[in-house]
Parts: C-alpha cells; sequence; structure tokens
C-alpha cells in the first residue's frame, strides 16, 4: 500500500522521497498536521476519473482529512456492515415497522450518507433530516419523530436525547407514541461510554443502542451485541503509539494509527487517527478475535493518578450515575469541578454522592459538583453551530491538551 500511494499520489511521493519503504516500522506516520490542504494531492491519479463522492472529517487541527471514493467503494463500505451481529437483528425489528430517520451529518462527512444507505440496505425507508442545521431544526425533527414513528433513529446521542426532550416538551401523546414504536438507535460521529449507552437504552425502553466507531474511512469497527466494537483485522491494520510517538506494538493502550488495506483511492498509510484507545483480544462468541476501546481524542487527553485519562473516561464513571444531557469538567491542581446538565426523566434516580465518591477514588482529586437545570449549557432548540467535543479542561501546568482549532 505504502509503494502503491508512493507512486500514484502528489502527497506520498513527496513524504516518502528517500524511503526505502521496507519495513513498516520505518515508515513516517502521516499526522494530520503534516497533511495537504489540497485534497487531490491525497487521490490516487488512477482513479481520479472514477471517483464520485467526497468526503473529510471536521479538520479540528486545521486540516481536515479527504476521503474520495467511487460508487464501488461506497458499496463495499455498507457491505461491511453486514459483518455486525445487529444487522439481522435491525432487519427483523424494520420488518414490523420500516420507517427510520436519518439525523447524522450530511455535510462534508459521509455520515449521514452512509448510514442513509445502510438503512435502506436493510429494507428501510429512510427519512434523512440531516442534523440540526436551519432547515432542519432540532424542533423540526422533534415534530418529524411525533409523526413519522419510526422504529430506528440514526443519530449522535447528544442529538437524540435533544430531540426527545423537545417532543416530550411540545407534543406529550407523540412522545409517549415514539417511545412506544422506538426500538433501535445507531450513533456515531459522537464517542459514547457504555454507561451512557445503557442510561439511553433504559429511559428510552430500546431493544438495541448501536454505537459505532468510525472515521473518515468508514466502518473500521464493528459494533457487537456481545458489548465491545471488533476490529476488522483484515482490513485495517492497527498500531499503537505512546506519548512520544514511539511504537509500542497493536495489543494495548497508546495513540492508535492505521492502514487501510482496502481503498486505493485516498490512501491512508500509517495514519495517526491519534485517538486514544485500547485494544485487546477478544473472547466473542461471534468469533471476533480483536477489541478496540476508544477513551477519546488524545490531544484533549490528561495525565491523572498516574494513567491517561481520555474524556470517555470520565463520561464512563460520570454516567453510572444517572442519565444527564451533558457535562463540562475543569482540572485543577487540587480539585476538580464537574458541571451536570439535568435530563428531567431521569432526574429522580440521580445519585450524585456515589458519584462523587468514586470519581474522588479515581483520580486523587477532591470532586465538586454542581448539578445545572436543562437549557443552562445546551440551547434545545438552536442549530448547531459548533460540534461539542472539548468536555473536559486542564488547567493544571502539567496539561498537555491542544484544543482544536475548528470546532
Amino acid at each position: 500500500m505504502a509503494k502503491y500511494a508512493q507512486e500514484k499520489t502528489k502527497f506520498y511521493r513527496k513524504l516518502y522521497e528517500g524511503q526505502s519503504l521496507k519495513d513498516i516500522n520505518e515508515i513516517p506516520l502521516v499526522t494530520k498536521k503534516v497533511l495537504p490542504k489540497n485534497p487531490y494531492d491525497m487521490l490516487s491519479n488512477e482513479f481520479k476519473n472514477k471517483v464520485s463522492l467526497y468526503g473529510s472529517t471536521s479538520g479540528s487541527t486545521g486540516t481536515p482529512t479527504p476521503s474520495f471514493l467511487t460508487p464501488d467503494d461506497f458499496k463495499k463500505l455498507i457491505a461491511l456492515s453486514s459483518f455486525s451481529p445487529y444487522t439481522e437483528k435491525v432487519k427483523e425489528i424494520l420488518n414490523k415497522n420500516r420507517t427510520s430517520i436519518c439525523s447524522l451529518a450530511f455535510g462534508f462527512t459521509i455520515a449521514g450518507l452512509s448510514f442513509k444507505e445502510l438503512l435502506e440496505r436493510s429494507g428501510a425507508l429512510v427519512a434523512p433530516l440531516g442534523s440540526r442545521s436551519t432547515i432542519a431544526t432540532p424542533t423540526r425533527i422533534a415534530k418529524s419523530i411525533g409523526f413519522l414513528l419510526p422504529s430506528v433513529i440514526a443519530a449522535t446521542p447528544y442529538d437524540f436525547m435533544t430531540f426527545m426532550e423537545i417532543l416530550r416538551i411540545d407534543d406529550t401523546k407523540a412522545y409517549k407514541d415514539s417511545i412506544d414504536k422506538l426500538k433501535v438507535v445507531m450513533s456515531t460521529a459522537e464517542p459514547c461510554s457504555k454507561s451512557r449507552e445503557k442510561q439511553i437504552k433504559k429511559y428510552f425502553n430500546l431493544d438495541y443502542y448501536i454505537n459505532t466507531y468510525a472515521s473518515v474511512e468508514g466502518l473500521v469497527t464493528i459494533p457487537c451485541p456481545c458489548g465491545e466494537m471488533h476490529i476488522l483485522e483484515n482490513l485495517y491494520d492497527m498500531r499503537l503509539y505512546d506519548e512520544n510517538l514511539r511504537y509500542i506494538g497493536d495489543i494495548g493502550k497508546g495513540r492508535l494509527c492505521f492502514t487501510s488495506q482496502l481503498r486505493k483511492t485516498t490512501p491512508l498509510i500509517n495514519y495517526l487517527l491519534d485517538d486514544l484507545v485500547t485494544i485487546k483480544k477478544s473472547d466473542c462468541k461471534y468469533g471476533y478475535k480483536k477489541s478496540i476501546h476508544p477513551h477519546g481524542r488524545y490531544e484533549l487527553s490528561l495525565n491523572l493518578n498516574n494513567q491517561l485519562w481520555g474524556n470517555l473516561d470520565f463520561e464512563e464513571i460520570i454516567y453510572k450515575h444517572g442519565l444527564f444531557m451533558t457535562y463540562f469538567i475543569d482540572v485543577y491542581e487540587d480539585k476538580m469541578i464537574i458541571k451536570l446538565e439535568e435530563y428531567p426523566i431521569a432526574k429522580a434516580e440521580y445519585s450524585l454522592n456515589k458519584l462523587s465518591i468514586e470519581m474522588e477514588n479515581a483520580t486523587g482529586l477532591k470532586c465538586i459538583i454542581q448539578l445545572l437545570t436543562l437549557e443552562t449549557l445546551t440551547n434545545l432548540r438552536e442549530p448547531r453551530k459548533s460540534k461539542p467535543i472539548i468536555k473536559v479542561k486542564d488547567h493544571r501546568l502539567v496539561s498537555h491538551q491542544e484544543f482544536p482549532t475548528i470546532l
């Protein structure tokens, strides 16, 4: 793949100049900071007249990661979903109620397009509403859920909870009817902890909450009913690096780097996605041998109590103790302040004292919890102005956080 990329793309020809390409450990890492400003520099000249779809990441580091796909690429991308044991379970639900809503973004990212196609492939009638735009406003999406009564909704967890709360406020009967009909939430684009998944599943009486860890490459992991997300080992080469970008192997905790062995249109070789993840061997009953657990973006991680924390590590603890609309954490030298925004249907079951004790034991810092009323941090009905990825801020002198330039 590296030799192919060197031969076929302008970017890799320049990056690999003087490299032998005989050993994967000697091939340069592709970081987001070295990506070209011109996306065509990443496009293989073999496919320049064959690609039909362009997408990119949000580019929070200043340089978006581009992705060009041929029609065949896109079909293969969607076909990967059939590897998930959830596929047949979703089809069974759609056989009873074909209506679905895709409320993932359609702009730049391919999330909206790919999940729309995935749902159609499973036999669904899809309403492609998009995500919190000035046309598809949260209120309008909520109203659509109320009269379409879908069995499946694809959305980020934050958006899904927003839409459902608006519907509950505006139309109690439609809200109850929608809860009765809704069986599956499929989420991506926003990381979601296992504890948060369980709370959403509980309060909305879902059969399945299917969370997909993906990237501009597509479905690089497979969500599984066993509770893990599996790596497609024959299609993606996953490698881990430490904080100093030293290679540490393919099992353990580190900064994620991968090579796609599937796509040639926009090669990604030794691409440092730079999420902090744990990769481990799996005993999944469905036969998968490796699993991946994301902790959050490395650039937003922090060292605390002799371990590296991502925002999902904090989130995992928080949502054990209740379903909150959102949260923000400020970490100081001797304490942390956790701001929790209530979610009304779950408020009666909050256990904030237990949360405080568990967080203090885990982090070694005094924990101050502030429970805020809904809409203190979230404007339910506002179209999206930014991507809500900064949840934990490290104010200490030892902080290595780098906040994104584009949200």
